[in-house]
């Protein structure tokens, strides 16, 4: 009995190890994507996790703006300040893309957003002082954007930010 017991401890002994290195590679895998307050090397992390097809970088005047066309066809738009911060992001397409990748830090704030009862089932809008983020479902698709109020630079239009 007290050898079916060993091997018994052996047994749950590999099992935690096992779980110990999942958890550390999920929490690995998190702080490798990045996205919206980070630096734009997370661009290309971005684009790696989301498939991306296509990057294209447009210079607007006080930002640039880095596209990504998903394989199922959505356009992701990163805007970054002349200091390399994401300090915007917009998506459109059929499909939502993996909003934790784009909101990163923010993406727990969309979460505990969608729990909380809100008028539309179509329209899902948060306004806080860190972060403000709108997601709208259409009969064919998804469009979203999301920003921070802090990071957008001086002579930018939230409103250009599409």
């Amino acid at each position: 009995m007290a050898l079916t017991q060993r091997r018994g401890d052996a047994s749950v002994a590999r099992h935690g190890v096992a779980l110990v290195l999942i958890a550390a590679a999920t929490l690995v895998s998190m702080s490798a994507s990045a996205g919206l307050g980070e630096p734009v090397a997370s661009v290309a992390r971005d684009q790696a996790a989301l498939h991306g097809a296509r990057l294209a970088v447009t210079t607007r005047e006080g930002y640039a703006i880095h596209e990504t066309t998903t394989p199922d066809g959505a356009t992701v738009r990163q805007f970054v300040s002349p200091s390399g911060t994401v300090f915007a992001v917009s998506w459109e397409g059929r499909t939502q893309p993996d909003l934790q990748v784009l909101l990163a830090k923010h993406y727990t704030r969309y979460l505990a957003a969608t729990k909380e009862p809100h008028p539309s089932h179509k329209v899902l809008s948060v306004a806080t002082r860190d972060v403000v983020i709108n997601v709208v479902r259409h009969v064919r698709g998804f469009t979203g954007s999301a920003h921070v109020p802090d990071l957008v630079p001086a002579k930018v239009s939230v409103a250009d930010l599409r």
